[in-house]
């Protein structure tokens, strides 16, 4: 390890500590319910409130985007927690201390084990590319905050624009790079490793608290469940491989790139180029005309692997954290009626998870609400479950409004492509998809809800019976709640329009919706589930839950909702298929199945060790992806050991990045530049370049992505056009004209722009414009004042 990484990692980790320690206060404030009393989850309570701070200050333009700024939100997030603490004795402090030293010491050295590991990871594959991930996209978010001297930030791939996009971790992740003054391309790789060993120190925190016996041992199972265990996939990458198994169970299996019989020569690891990458696509979907329909499945250790700072993945600290905050609220057995101090705390927490990732929010807030009625309930069983329920609504509705408001400029200027809710008629999922998906899971989830259905003595008739009632009612309830926005699509179909350049016959779409109906298995299997861990938990008396099963019990609920919910309805996108519902549902369903895991099979240790050995052998076939795919990737995206993800562009463009360089050298603020557009129907390419690595707001960026964020295309292809006529024309008047049009400042013509373009259209602006930069084969004109 060279001393720049090392005096790189060193930076971030003393950064990471001084938020640590600005959160610490607070946590003990705010989760004074947890035997922990939040000390894992103060890393990420921190650094999201000093975060949240110093973006309202820039909202409302109290301070500009700048270092000193970051440390008045430091030190306000300090002072608030230690104003909240000011009754704490310190000698009930100094108690905990004693008490939990061992805990705080393994909290320590799991995080800077976490960190030091995952950035090793990093350095081993961290170029920052097109393809295979969305990083080009990330990138440019996190450099467009960077230069923006207010919020919300301005928007690099559509100028004159702010951001369209769930971007508080970005601005979270700019704050720590702007914090440790290291360059975006390092602070990238860097901040893959740090929210790797937040959500670790997080998610080991919730297990020690939910367990009945403090050993700080047992809750590693936290991190190890949720962010090393892979799916099953990599198993069955490794028995292809080795040319086990006959072609009629690959072929019966239809994993896409594991349907085909294996091939000699044989070996004991998957070599198969990009082999990592299929295990986020277990599920196969097809259209109704028998084409491939892609499903995206993505589980924590694919993504940290991947090394996209995506939306999903930076929310992940942070939607621990509000699960922390659930069980603190279960615990505390309190209403929030009159609290409006921790009314408002839980809101802001909860609030950030939609800035983050806002399919995340309404999962946490029923989260939370499941939380507060059932902590209601056990401080007082008078009454029944669903009474406390319909007296708690009120305050379960302010809790979302609250959540809301405190991000309300987010709110306003956010724009989407969602359309409603369309139903799910041709695609179930195979039960042995789900199973592989979900392979490491499963038995724990399995175990607990037997147990809960064996010790309120539901019969498994009962729950049969309610389950096929609720599998019909539930299929015939999502065609009625789809059917506003359903009607247009299926009338689409029906008629014989050409969608992907195919049409459906009614007789096709009746064939397709039969083989669908055939296949129940999955979401009958689901909705038991749901049947046992409802009834259970709303059992009084002798038979009811012992109470430290009922907070496991709610988290595999909700998860057994959301795995449910995509087998009926999808949100509607330009997509028109369920692959994010599945995405969003299922990432967050593994979160909380990870944790029921590790909190039951910390459990069946003590008492239960033929189950626990065989829920160990499932994590540790899990763990052949990891163990596979993180030097396979390494090997094909790998080079020279680094944190800088540009560093590989360097040699590959050297060209286009001495320009960079060289703009980010020279060049403040935010002038609009102008470079090769990203076409209307194609991402992914090299275009935007300039834009992502300067932040610099180009005219046109990517814009297939820009439909994506904005649910519309008409800005961007107005801008095509203009951009096409602007690199053609001859016209010097028409050229200025766009350019005025779009206040252009910086024209770049480098190779791209060359390849695209007639050389003779091009030359023309030297005679057009000054130069400012004439180096290798690239030039920028300066074209306004």
């Amino acid at each position: 390890m060279s001393g720049t990484m090392i005096l790189a990692l060193l930076k971030w980790y003393v950064a990471m500590q001084l938020l640590a320690l600005a959160g610490l206060p607070l946590a003990f404030s705010w989760l004074r319910a947890l035997p922990s009393r939040g000390y894992a989850a103060a890393k990420a309570l921190g650094l999201l409130l000093t975060g949240v701070l110093l973006w309202w200050a820039e909202t409302l333009h109290l301070c500009p985007n700048s270092l000193p700024a970051i440390f008045a939100s430091v030190g306000a997030t300090f002072l608030g927690g230690m104003w909240l603490l000011r009754r704490e004795e310190r000698g009930v402090l100094a108690a905990w201390w004693r008490e939990k030293r061992a805990f705080v010491l393994t909290t320590e050295a799991l995080f800077l084990l976490a960190f030091i590991v995952w950035a090793l990871v990093r350095a081993s594959q961290p170029r920052i590319e097109t393809a295979g991930g969305e990083k080009w996209m990330e990138i440019a978010f996190l450099n467009a905050i960077l230069r923006s001297p207010t919020m919300p930030p301005n928007d690099p791939w559509l100028s004159g624009f702010a951001i369209s996009y769930y971007y508080l971790g970005y601005f979270l992740l700019s704050l720590l790079t702007r914090l440790t003054s290291l360059p975006a391309t390092v602070a990238f790789n860097l901040g893959n490793a740090a929210w790797f060993a937040l959500a670790a120190v997080t998610s080991y925190g919730i297990v020690y608290d939910l367990l009945p016996r403090r050993d700080v041992r047992r809750p590693l199972l936290a991190p190890l469940m949720l962010l090393l265990a892979g799916n099953g996939e990599a198993f069955l990458e490794v028995l292809h491989a080795r040319g086990l198994l006959p072609a009629s169970f690959w072929h019966w299996l239809d994993i896409v790139d594991l349907s085909a019989a294996p091939q000699p020569p044989f070996t004991w690891r998957p070599t198969r180029y990009m082999w990592w990458w299929r295990a986020s696509r277990v599920l196969h979907d097809y259209t109704p005309w028998h084409t491939h329909q892609e499903v995206i499945d993505e589980f924590p250790a694919f993504s940290f692997l991947l090394g996209d700072m995506h939306p999903h993945l930076l929310a992940l600290p942070f939607v621990l954290l509000a699960i922390a905050l659930a069980l603190n609220l279960y615990r505390s057995r309190v209403t929030l009626r009159r609290d409006w101090l921790s009314l408002s705390g839980y809101a802001l927490i909860l609030g950030s998870l939609g800035f983050l990732n806002t399919w995340d929010f309404p999962i946490y807030w029923a989260l939370l609400v499941g939380a507060l009625i059932l902590g209601s309930w056990a401080a007082s069983e008078r009454d029944a479950l669903w009474e406390h329920a319909w007296r708690l609504l009120p305050q379960a509705a302010w809790l979302g409004v609250l959540s809301v408001l405190a991000y309300l400029p987010f709110w306003i200027g956010l724009r989407s492509q969602a359309g409603g809710i369309l139903p799910n008629v041709f695609n179930a999922t195979r039960l042995v998809h789900f199973g592989v998906m979900f392979m490491p899971l499963l038995l724990p989830l399995a175990g607990l809800l037997i147990a809960a259905a064996r010790r309120v003595c539901l019969s498994w008739t009962n729950v049969l019976l309610w389950s096929l009632a609720l599998l019909l009612a539930v299929f015939l309830g999502s065609l009625l709640i789809g059917a506003a926005t359903a009607l247009p699509y299926l009338h689409l179909i029906l008629s014989g329009s050409p969608i992907a350049g195919l049409t459906l016959s009614p007789a096709d779409a009746g064939a397709a919706l039969l083989h669908r109906l055939l296949a129940p298995w999955t979401a009958l299997l689901l909705l038991a589930g749901l049947v046992v861990a409802g009834w259970s938990l709303g059992v009084t008396g002798k038979r009811a839950l012992p109470e430290a099963w009922r907070f496991p019990l709610l988290m595999a609920l909700l998860g057994l909702g959301l795995t449910l919910t995509p087998e009926f309805i999808f949100l509607k996108d330009i997509f028109h298929t369920r692959m994010n519902t599945i995405f969003k549902f299922y990432f967050q369903a593994w979160v909380l199945w990870s944790l029921v895991g590790a909190w039951q099979l910390a459990l069946w240790l003590e008492d239960r060790p033929l189950w626990a050995a065989f829920s160990a052998l499932f994590i540790a076939l899990g763990l052949l992806y990891p163990l596979f795919a993180i030097p396979q990737r390494a090997a094909e995206r790998g080079g020279d050991w680094t944190l800088d993800g540009a560093a590989w562009l360097t040699q590959a463009q050297p060209q286009d990045m001495a320009a960079i360089h060289w703009l980010n050298a020279h060049i403040s603020g935010a002038p609009v530049i102008v470079e090769s557009p990203g076409d209307v129907h194609r991402a992914y390419t090299y275009e935007g370049r300039v834009s992502a690595f300067t932040g610099l707001p180009t005219v046109l960026g990517w814009a297939d992505h820009e439909t994506q964020w904005r649910g519309t295309s008409d800005e961007q292809a107005a801008r095509s056009q203009a951009l096409q006529v602007l690199f053609s024309t001859s016209d010097a008047s028409l050229a200025r004209a766009i350019l005025d049009t779009y206040h252009v400042t910086y024209l770049y013509i480098g190779p791209t722009e060359r390849s695209r373009y007639p050389a003779e259209s091009l030359s023309r602006f030297a005679a057009w414009f000054p130069k400012v930069y004439d180096q290798n084969g690239v030039i920028i004109y300066r074209t306004a004042p």
